[in-house]
Formats: C-alpha cells, sequence, structure tokens
C-alpha cells in the first residue's frame, strides 16, 4: 500500500491566488473572479481547492453576501460551496511519519503551502484578532484541530480515561521577512480525560485537586467505573448535583499569554486576562456525565477561567483534566516555533471542530450503548512510570515509538447500511486511525451529506442561542421563584 492521496508536487501560491480573486470579488468583477477562482481549483488535490475556498469565502464575505441576496442562479453552487467553506473543517490527513504508506495529505507541498492549508482555516474559522494576527512578521499563531472522542477513551481501546493523542495543534509562523513556516503537532489532545472525574467516584481518600482535601465516598457512575486509576478531582459543579463535572474549550478564539505547567515548570500558554473578561461560554461542563461535551449538558456553558492551559501530556497518558496537551515527542519543536520571537507576549489560538456531524453522533450513540465489559489490567502498563509523579531525572532516556490511539472497540450494528458508515466502524474496532479518517473525509465530502451537516449546524445554533437566551432568563433578577421551575418544566 502507498500514501492514497496525490503526492505530485505544484507551485501555487495559494494565498496570493485566492487574493487576486477576493480582488475581484470586492471590485464587482463577480463573474470573472468566480471563474478564476475555478481556474486556479482547476488540478489541484482538495486540501488545496479547500485552502482557496476557505481564503476566498473569508476574505471577500461582504461581497459573496450581496451575491447570495442577488439570487444569482449561474453561480449558486459555487456560492453554496464557498458558504460551507466556512464550516468546520475536515482535518487534512496528516502525518509526521516516515513511513510511505501512511496517508498524507500534504505530502511534497512546501511550508508555505502548508502553512496556507493551515491559515486558511484560521481565517474561516477565527475572530478579526486571529484574522490580523496572521499578517503580522515575527508572530505566532496558534490552531487546534479537534476531533471528538469520550473522556474515557484511553490510547489502548480500553475506557479508563487517561486519553488519546487524536487531535492537532499547529502553530503557524511569519518571520521577519513574512516567510511562512508551520510546525503541526500530529499528537495532541484537546479534551479532559476521565481519570480526573468525580464521578469516577471516590473511596474518601480522593483529594479534590483544588483544597487538597478528601472527597467523601462517592460510587462510581455508569461507565466511570471502569476507570482503575483515579487521580485528583478536577472540574466544577455547575448544575448544582453536588458532583464536580469536567468542562473543556468551546471552539472559538482564545488570546493566551505565556505561562509555566508542572513540576518541572515546562513553559506552557494559559488564556489571557482579556480572554477571560471575554470569555462567556467559552466552556462546556460534561453534567449529564455521558463522557461527551453536547446540547444535553444542562447547564453546561458557562465563562472562560484561566485554567484552561496549552502544555505538555505525558508519553502515554494525555494528563488533561480540560487542557490541550501536546505528546513529548511533538512539544518541544511545537513551543520553540511558538517562541520564536522572544518579544512576543500574546498568542491567538483559534479551536474549531472537524469531526464530521452524522460520524460523530454515531460513535456516541455506539459507544454509550455497547459499553465493552471490564478488561483485566493491561501488563504492558507494568513497565510504563507514572510520569506525573516520577521527577524528570529518573525517566527513561529515549523516545518509545508511541502507537497510533486505537478508539475503544466498536461492534459494527446491524442496520449500518451505509459502506462508508461500515468502513469508518470496521476502522475503529481494529484501530486503524487513518482508515477511520479516509472513510470520514469520503464521506463528508458526498453533497448529500454536506448538505445535512449544514442543516445539523444550523440547529446546533439554535440549540445554542435558545440555551443562552434561556440562561438569561432564568437569572434576571425579575425572575420570580414561580417562573422558573415553569420554565424548567417547558411551560
Amino acid at each position: 500500500m502507498t500514501n492514497p492521496h496525490i503526492a505530485d508536487k505544484t507551485d501555487i501560491d495559494i494565498r496570493a491566488s485566492a487574493d487576486r480573486v477576493i480582488e475581484g470579488l470586492q471590485q464587482g468583477r463577480q463573474a470573472e473572479a468566480l471563474r478564476l477562482l475555478e481556474q486556479e481549483r482547476q488540478g489541484e488535490r482538495p486540501v488545496v481547492q479547500e485552502a482557496l475556498d476557505r481564503y476566498v469565502a473569508a476574505g471577500a464575505r461582504d461581497a459573496l453576501a450581496g451575491m447570495r441576496r442577488a439570487e444569482l442562479s449561474e453561480h449558486a453552487a459555487t456560492l453554496e460551496r464557498l458558504g460551507d467553506a466556512l464550516a468546520a473543517p475536515r482535518m487534512p490527513a496528516f502525518s509526521q511519519s516516515t513511513d510511505p504508506t501512511v496517508p498524507n495529505e500534504l505530502t511534497n507541498l512546501s511550508q508555505a503551502q502548508q502553512y496556507d492549508v493551515y491559515a486558511s482555516i484560521v481565517e474561516a474559522r477565527g475572530n478579526r484578532a486571529a484574522f490580523d494576527a496572521l499578517r503580522h512578521n515575527d508572530h505566532s499563531v496558534l490552531l487546534g484541530l479537534r476531533q471528538e472522542n469520550s473522556t474515557l477513551a484511553s490510547h489502548d481501546g480500553r475506557i479508563t480515561g487517561t486519553g488519546v493523542y487524536d487531535d492537532h495543534l499547529v502553530v503557524l509562523r511569519r518571520d521577519a521577512q513574512g516567510e511562512r513556516s508551520l510546525h503541526v503537532a500530529d499528537l495532541a489532545n484537546t479534551e479532559p480525560t476521565a481519570q480526573y472525574d468525580h464521578h469516577a467516584g471516590s473511596n474518601g481518600r480522593r483529594l479534590f485537586a483544588d483544597s487538597q482535601r478528601p472527597a467523601p465516598p462517592l460510587e462510581a457512575s455508569g461507565r466511570f467505573d471502569h476507570v482503575t486509576r483515579p487521580r485528583k478531582i478536577e472540574g466544577r459543579d455547575a448544575d448544582g448535583d453536588g458532583i464536580r463535572d469536567l468542562g473543556r474549550l468551546q471552539p472559538g478564539t482564545i488570546e493566551m499569554v505565556d505561562a509555566r505547567h508542572g513540576a518541572d515548570q515546562h513553559l506552557s500558554f494559559r488564556p489571557s486576562a482579556a480572554a477571560v473578561a471575554n470569555g462567556r461560554d467559552m466552556v462546556r461542563r460534561d453534567t449529564d456525565a455521558d463522557g461527551y461535551f453536547t446540547t444535553a449538558d444542562i447547564d453546561g456553558l458557562e465563562a472562560l477561567n484561566n485554567t484552561f492551559k496549552i502544555h505538555r501530556g505525558g508519553q502515554w497518558n494525555t494528563f488533561s483534566a480540560g487542557c490541550q496537551t501536546i505528546h513529548p515527542d511533538r512539544f518541544d519543536e511545537f513551543m520553540r516555533l511558538a517562541y520564536a520571537n522572544s518579544n512576543q507576549d500574546r498568542w491567538q489560538y483559534v479551536l474549531t471542530d472537524t469531526t464530521t456531524g452524522l460520524f460523530r453522533d454515531v460513535r456516541v450513540e455506539v459507544q454509550r450503548d455497547q459499553a465493552p465489559q471490564r478488561e483485566a489490567p493491561d501488563p504492558r502498563r507494568l513497565d510504563i512510570p507514572d510520569e506525573e509523579r516520577r521527577p524528570p531525572a529518573q525517566r527513561p532516556h529515549g523516545l518509545p515509538e508511541y502507537p497510533r490511539d486505537r478508539p475503544q472497540a466498536l461492534r459494527i450494528p446491524e442496520t449500518a447500511e451505509d459502506a462508508y458508515l461500515e468502513r469508518f466502524l470496521a476502522a475503529s474496532e481494529r484501530g486503524d486511525l487513518e482508515a477511520r479518517r479516509s472513510a470520514t473525509h469520503e464521506y463528508g465530502s458526498q453533497p448529500r451529506v454536506q448538505a445535512f451537516d449544514r442543516q445539523g449546524r444550523e440547529s446546533l445554533a439554535f440549540e445554542r442561542a435558545l440555551e443562552a437566551a434561556t440562561r438569561e432568563v432564568t437569572t434576571s433578577p425579575v425572575m420570580t421563584q414561580d417562573t422558573q421551575p415553569a420554565l424548567a418544566r417547558g411551560a
């Protein structure tokens, strides 16, 4: 088997090509500009075509909105595609592996071209501050690409809640001369892990991380009894049931500043004071204790705080209670490029979802309904030191090969007739991450699926707006004690 993606070199300057199209649209030469866009896309690999569309969609929003209002039927298909370009992107298939059989969409693209692939995501998904930051020389911007996972997931496919590194964190940098470069940390994590969850129970000696006091005895909730090595309890009781709830960052743009983390006080990032002050609804907590972060988490949205860092994880454990963590094999280069300008003291971090909504829902439901039986402890872990407690000087030298994460084993439902869905679930069952991504990407590129995805995003946006509006009403000073219970009942 060889890399299934196009690997031919191309001399396109994605940024410059997109700018020519944007200029034409802004000057009122719509038909000419859209023809130019199609010409530039012709023959390029999908990851380049998508970057062109994102740049144009983000850079010419007003002009494209005017064309949509004019209902120009001859451009309807292109306008719809450009509208979709601003939605959650698919994650480019990329790995730092030198194995030529590993799928890699960025093969033989220059540093500038790879930069544009990811910078276009920043422009499409970030705010104005992130958009502007990309245009500063001698400056770095951070990007997080999230794939949905249960907090119970573990690298070995069990549900012990130690985390998986299947997200990507990217540093995008322009040097003093404006030259573009990047580093893709392809072993990264953007979600908390169940080992820190209060729902994993307490034997009466388990400590709260903030107070260092023991938590009262508590039986583990549901599948959280599979967490065999619970750590200190993190999170906050968001729904008032007496049990703390883990949280994660919501998609969006967060300004970061430098920080230190861990016993070794390694360099890291944390949200700035300005980000915290403007961070309403930037954290969602898992209040229903299903291991996922969805609109089903009642009272789950809350304001940002500065504990949500970007820091180094462990070899076999992401060590995340809500932070973004990077595998040690990728962390140092990520930080070197991010801190290349020693005078930079603010970083825009854009976090976006990437998983196609339909596949994500399938994974959630299958994992909820088909919880595997408890397994015996993995004997391989006996030789792996606990990196959180062991001093750096005592850790073994060298970097062991990190096995690509394996989602927990899934059984293909008997009703799964769709070929793409069967491929996705089969790849998940055998732990083949690249095959799983390939099936997702191919499925997500189909027009009918894109239409479903668009409808899903619109529905989700409505639910979020409704949830926010309900919260504003129920917390209003004019609300009476009689009115709040009525709202809770749906009256």
